[in-house]
C-alpha cells in the first residue's frame, strides 16, 4: 500500500465558500462557521507591485492559515466551514484560484498547509 503525498488534501478538509455578492453574504454563517473578510488594499499601487502589508490583507491563504493557527492555540472557536467575504476585492477570481491546489504557485509551507486542510466548495 502506498502512502499519500505529504501535502495531499486531507479526507476531512474544511469546505470554503467564497462570497462575491453582498446580497448573498447574509445567507452564510452559523455557530460552526468562520467568516474571513478580505480587505481591499490600503492605498494605490503600481500594477503587480503590492506592498507586503496590503498583500497579506487580501491573501486568502494567509488568512486561512492564521485562522487555523488561532484555533490550534485556543484563540478562536473550532469551525467546520469557512466563508470568505470577497465582496470588496477587485480580482475575485484570484481569491478562488488561491484555494484550488495548483492554480497559483505555492510560496511556502503555509500555502501547502492551506491546500491540505481547506478546499473550495463554491463561489457565490
Amino acid at each position: 500500500m502506498t502512502s499519500p503525498a505529504p501535502f495531499a488534501r486531507r479526507a476531512t478538509s474544511v469546505p470554503v465558500t467564497v462570497v462575491t455578492d453582498k446580497a448573498a453574504l447574509g445567507r452564510f454563517g452559523g455557530r460552526d462557521t468562520a467568516v474571513v473578510h478580505l480587505d481591499p488594499p490600503l492605498h494605490a499601487h503600481e500594477p503587480g507591485a503590492e506592498c507586503i502589508a496590503c498583500e497579506s490583507r487580501g491573501n486568502v491563504r494567509v488568512l486561512l492559515f492564521e485562522l487555523q493557527e488561532k484555533v490550534r492555540l485556543g484563540m478562536a472557536e473550532p469551525f467546520v466551514r469557512v466563508v470568505v467575504d470577497a465582496t470588496d476585492v477587485e480580482d475575485r477570481t484570484a481569491v478562488a484560484d488561491a484555494i484550488v491546489p495548483g492554480k497559483l504557485p505555492a510560496f511556502g509551507l503555509r500555502d501547502f498547509t492551506v491546500a491540505r486542510n481547506f478546499h473550495l466548495a463554491e463561489v457565490v
